[in-house]
């Protein structure tokens, strides 16, 4: 301080002084402050810039004049130096001032570590980073008395005072900070915990760190966790809240940026050190410490680039559980977003930053130990089978939660469970027969049942109907957009496969209604080839996530898909890729007393078994040829008669006419054979019977069209 103070404008222009000025650790030790800045020490603009800041604080008695020299002076340093070095020397520009302008600084160079000095000390945290450390300064003066001569050994004690009550008291003085500030030296020093207690992986979030900002931006004043859920909600509306309540997980464990205590949620001093500068420094210690294979990585880094596949090898390497790309390929786009990385064509690379951190690795990075049966060469491993116990209630308590509106028979849901299982990873079946025998609430319920325990059980279910057209997997998967090469058509079963894979211990049932309007070989393609083996399903072929989206997820072996289908001539039939894959439940039967909705209807008693009889007996004489109907036409059918009884318009007989001729003739069709034939001649004594006069006139044109031509339908 006293040399600064004392140069002579000559000395101090020169290349020789500006550099020991910019370098010297006198103040505090370098940390991450290895910055070159010979190209600022050559710039006579920037020197005389700084002799004048020196010059005028040292005339000016004025506590605000001074706060005001110094915000311009930064001001003005800040914007020469930017443009002569690759990364902002904040650090050493901290330095710089404290020689400068003596007694305006601690010897605190680290904004984060200096907030929580100041956070201890019960000081207020908004306003600018500079500002604090006179706050300290002056917190320090109202206990201890001013300091008459800031160059005497007690002024200079003053300065560095902090700092002692930082590494005394501040810090975390157990195992579990991330790097600790030795007493003797001043050198920070990186303190990693073993592999086997770091976070495996880092989760995939699109946007990068800026994302990272918005989300904890809402915590700033703490919140609690069903408000930050929303907030997170209304960044991303397309995410269910188990999506969300992932991430907030990741914010809290795998980043270190918040803390929560019992429901509330604040920010951590490294969250809120990052929340206001953005600075990936204030990240990275935890991500090398704290995330398995981020140190790793760096150190294979920095003898030589690798190519993106020798990187991901590499990663694999401290980790044999990940069998597949996805975590590898995450940390890297973390590394990217980090600026520890650039890829140029398709070779990884450290940047400045990368270079600066990787020479603070004064360990040897270690995976952890090897999976039996692993063998040492990686880029010959077989897909691993991970012992992941999913979540599943035994078949009574699955039955008994199923919606009583639907009695389905319990054999028929042990028959949907056994096939669902019987493979322990493909869970897929396939549903066929009668329409409208209730083979979506099937599925429906099944899959709530499922999540019986849970509050939302509907998160463990997506219904997709599928359209006519569906050539390709994009339909389901959806595609990288053709004209924006960064963005991503995202599709709700894309999302809902990532929720899979983000919680492997819950099923997830994906129902896909009347999957055979298209080829299910086609849009299924992706699905069908990898869910015997467990292997990655492609997303898109980009190294990094685009738009949120990864490369690819292995396959989850806690997705549940369930199709239904209909066999007609608007529909396409299975091809033997998906019947060896699925297991196929078929159902005809369909007893009409047990229909539910018999209990619920408005009609009367008689009206009730007048209408059930005429069903049985119309479902007796149609089965043969499998034209009978299933539980939706009976409820359109009492649905129909209600409102005609409501209206008081439709007699009651003339409306059970109109409902069966609407919703059961229209069904009738076929070829003459014996069996047609005397289908029309027992339904024309059960509508005779139930004096249905304009069904039976209908029914008598059908059969001399059938007697006739050979054929016969409802339209003609």
């Amino acid at each position: 301080m006293v040399r600064v103070r004392d140069v002579s404008h000559e000395e101090f222009l020169s290349k020789d002084f500006q550099l020991a000025l910019w370098d010297t650790e006198a103040v505090s030790a370098t940390g991450m402050g290895r910055i070159n800045i010979s190209a600022v020490a050559d710039n006579p603009a920037i020197a005389e810039s700084l002799w004048h800041l020196k010059q005028k604080y040292a005339q000016t008695n004025d506590s605000s004049e001074n706060e005001m020299l110094i915000a311009d002076a930064w001001a003005q340093i800040a914007s020469a130096v930017a443009g002569l070095t690759k990364r902002n020397p904040r650090l050493k520009m901290y330095r710089v001032f404290a020689l400068l302008c003596p007694g305006a600084f601690t010897s605190i160079a680290h904004h984060r570590k200096l907030r929580e000095l100041a956070h201890a000390l019960g000081l207020p945290l908004s306003g600018r980073r500079r500002h604090l450390h006179r706050l300290v300064l002056n917190r320090l003066d109202d206990v201890l008395g001013e300091v008459a001569d800031v160059y005497s050994r007690e002024g200079v004690s003053r300065l560095t005072l902090p700092w002692l009550l930082f590494v005394n008291y501040v810090q975390n003085p157990e195992g579990e900070a991330t790097e600790i500030s030795d007493l003797e030296t001043g050198d920070e020093v990186l303190k990693p915990l073993p592999p086997e207690r770091r976070r495996r992986g880092l989760l995939a979030i699109g946007g990068g760190t800026a994302t990272i900002q918005s989300m904890i931006d809402f915590a700033t004043d703490g919140c609690t966790r069903e408000d930050f859920i929303q907030h997170l909600q209304s960044i991303s509306p397309q995410s269910k809240t188990s999506t969300c309540n992932t991430q907030l997980n990741a914010l809290i464990a795998e980043w270190g940026v918040l803390r929560a205590n019992a429901n509330n949620l604040q920010l951590t001093p490294r969250g809120e050190a990052f929340l206001e500068s953005g600075d990936p420094d204030e990240i990275i210690d935890w991500m090398i410490t704290r995330i398995l294979g981020f140190d790793y990585l760096l150190a294979a880094l920095r003898d030589s680039p690798l190519s993106n596949r020798d990187a991901i090898l590499t990663l694999r390497k401290a980790n044999p559980g990940w069998t597949s790309d996805f975590a590898p390929s995450a940390i890297i786009g973390w590394f990217r977003y980090l600026d520890l990385a650039t890829i140029h064509e398709k070779v990884l690379s450290l940047t400045e930053r990368g270079r600066q951190w990787v020479n603070r690795i004064d360990w040897e990075p270690k995976g952890l130990a090897g999976i039996p049966g692993i063998g040492p060469s990686l880029a010959q491993v077989p897909p691993v089978k991970l012992d992941i116990v999913i979540e599943r209630p035994k078949l009574g308590a699955l039955i008994a939660r199923f919606d009583q509106e639907f009695r389905f028979p319990e054999e028929l849901i042990g028959q949907l469970d056994a096939g669902l299982w019987g493979h322990p990873r493909r869970h897929f079946a396939v549903l066929t027969g009668l329409s409208g025998a209730g083979k979506t609430q099937l599925a429906r319920n099944y899959a709530l049942s499922l999540w019986q325990e849970d509050p939302e059980p509907s998160e463990g279910l997506l219904i997709v109907p599928v359209q006519p057209g569906w050539h390709d997997y994009t339909s389901l998967l959806g595609y990288v957009n053709p004209l924006e090469s960064d963005a991503y058509v995202r599709t709700g079963v894309l999302d809902f496969l990532l929720q899979a894979s983000a919680n492997p211990t819950k099923p997830y049932t994906l129902v896909l209604d009347e999957m055979n309007l298209s080829h299910p070989e086609q849009y299924l393609a992706p699905l069908l080839s990898v869910m015997e083996t467990g292997e990655t399903i492609v997303f898109h072929g980009q190294v990094d996530e685009i738009d949120g989206v990864p490369p690819g997820i292995p396959y989850p072996s806690n997705l549940v898909i369930i199709g239904t289908v209909n066999m007609d001539e608007t529909t396409h039939g299975l091809s033997d890729k998906v019947l060896d894959r699925a297991s196929v439940i078929e159902f005809w039967d369909i007893e009409v007393k047990a229909f539910p909705g018999w209990q619920k209807s408005s009609l009367d008693d008689e009206q009730i078994a007048l209408v059930r009889n005429l069903m049985s007996s119309l479902m007796d004489v149609l089965r043969p040829v499998r034209l009978h109907f299933g539980w939706r036409t009976i409820n359109d059918v009492i649905g129909y008669l209600q409102q005609t009884q409501a209206g008081g318009v439709i007699e009651f007989s003339r409306a059970l006419d109109h409902a069966i001729y609407s919703k059961i003739l229209p069904k009738l069709r076929g070829e003459d054979s014996p069996r047609l034939q005397e289908v029309f001649t027992s339904l024309h004594t059960t509508l005779k019977q139930a004096g249905l006069e304009m069904s039976l006139r209908k029914v008598k044109e059908m059969a001399d069209d059938l007697a006739h031509s050979g054929s016969t339908r409802f339209w003609r």
